[in-house]
């Protein structure tokens, strides 16, 4: 499948590892459908197929903050449809904010890798941050 991308011109995926996010992402609701395409190891662009403009760089949070940790919901994992843990993927959301590269740990991404359905949460959890410095990542990031 061929996708227009802003950044990386037109691509081609394969069409079956599109995930689909039912609800949107929070502020682009209308766009259902990312891919994920390979960046600098352990960073990775979240695209939407159906916008040229919109990607998001994320990464698997235990890559940079080994102690992440929080509990699936039922209900998430029922919306999922997860039947083991181990077929999840979460990724966290990269921003650069006054040259500092911050993960959104507060808003983890969950993606059930057997039917590639995915979803957005809060966690109510006081420790994480909308905002949290990724030090161990910031040079690779400079360097693009």
């Amino acid at each position: 499948m061929k996708i227009n991308t802003t950044r990386f011109g037109e691509i081609t995926i394969d069409g079956s590892g599109i995930i689909d996010f039912p609800l949107g992402l929070p502020g682009f609701q209308n766009l259902k459908r990312f891919f994920l395409l390979d960046y600098r190891d352990p960073i990775r662009w979240l695209h939407s197929v159906d916008d040229p403009d919109i990607a998001f760089i994320v990464t698997e949070p235990f890559n940079v903050f080994p102690d992440y940790t929080f509990m699936l919901d039922d209900e998430t994992a029922e919306f999922l449809k997860v039947k083991d843990h181990r077929d999840i993927v979460v990724f966290v959301v990269l921003v650069v904010t006054e040259n500092i590269l911050n993960a959104n740990l507060k808003a983890p991404l969950i993606v059930n890798l057997k039917n590639l359905k995915g979803v957005q949460i809060l966690l109510e959890d006081e420790q994480y941050s909308f905002r949290s410095p990724v030090s161990s990542l910031q040079k690779e990031t400079q360097d693009s």
